[in-house]
């Protein structure tokens, strides 16, 4: 009876380990290890935008007379009062390319809004009881192209310090340039036809780029613009006979604040081979 009992214990431990055995055969393969994504590679090309102000300088203001119908040109003092600009606001947008960690380049273009012109002179004939006095108005609107070049100095914490310089065109706009007159006898009153003018632009800059994401970057910088000469057409007055025809010339600069944006363009994705299909061996 005992050896009975031991041979069906046996039995029972044998269909057991059997079972277990077959269960482990049904339970699913461990899923595979997954490998991280490789990273995003970039092209080096960019997209750029901008936007800011500027406080205008006008510097070397200077008018030009011709005689008038009388041959006649004034033989008195001129005394230049005052002459400047207003601040203006601009936008501008381009595209670049980052050649390795610390240059790169790019073409911009960007339109400042019209800025404010104002100027004085006082003057007289000699012998006049009088001083007369001139007062100009105008606006300036300029269309600004730019080619640059950028030197970054490095990268702590996600900040980026960079220097740059550029060198362009600027396409201006003198408009609605008005002469006000006053003082001997009833004054007067004149009129310039709208300047377009193109001139040589350069440009140094400094500023700091932050790195909000892998491919965007966040500027603030400061900019000198130097944008060259202006010179108005003649004005002409609403007493032609005694009009000298004035054009008036000046230096125009900008010390610029911008902030603005640059989106690094991603690399195509290399295509997907499919694997070589598997080896059959004829025997």
């Amino acid at each position: 009876m005992g050896r009975s009992k031991a041979l069906i214990l046996a039995a029972v431990a044998a269909i057991g380990a059997s079972a277990s055995a077959q269960a482990a055969d049904l339970l699913p393969p461990p899923p595979p290890m997954m490998e991280p994504p490789p990273p995003v590679d970039f092209s080096g090309w960019y997209l750029r935008g901008d936007v800011g102000v500027g406080a205008v300088q006008l510097t070397d203001w200077r008018h030009t007379l011709q005689p008038n119908s009388f041959g006649v040109l004034p033989n008195g003092p001129i005394l230049p009062l005052y002459a400047n600009m207003g601040d203006t606001a601009f936008a501008g947008a381009g595209v670049g390319y980052q050649f390795n960690n610390w240059f790169r380049v790019d073409l911009t273009g960007e339109y400042r809004i019209q800025s404010s012109y104002n100027a004085g002179i006082a003057w007289s004939f000699p012998g006049a009881a009088n001083l007369g006095l001139d007062q100009y108005r105008a606006t300036l609107g300029t269309a600004l192209f730019m080619a640059n070049g950028y030197v970054d100095l490095g990268t702590w914490c996600g900040i980026t310090p960079f220097v740059g310089a550029g060198v362009g065109a600027a396409f201006h706009n003198l408009a609605g340039l008005t002469d006000y007159g006053l003082g001997l006898g009833n004054g007067g009153f004149g009129w310039a036809r709208d300047t377009q003018t193109t001139s040589l632009a350069w440009a140094v800059m400094a500023g700091l780029a932050y790195n909000v994401t892998p491919n965007f970057k966040v500027e603030v910088g400061y900019r000198y613009l130097d944008m060259d000469r202006i010179t108005s057409n003649p004005i002409a007055c609403s007493d032609a006979a005694s009009c000298f025809h004035e054009r008036q010339s000046f230096n125009v600069a900008s010390h610029d604040v911008r902030l603005g944006f640059r989106y690094l363009i991603a690399s195509a994705p290399a295509p997907v081979l499919a694997p070589p299909p598997p080896l059959i061996r004829k025997y």
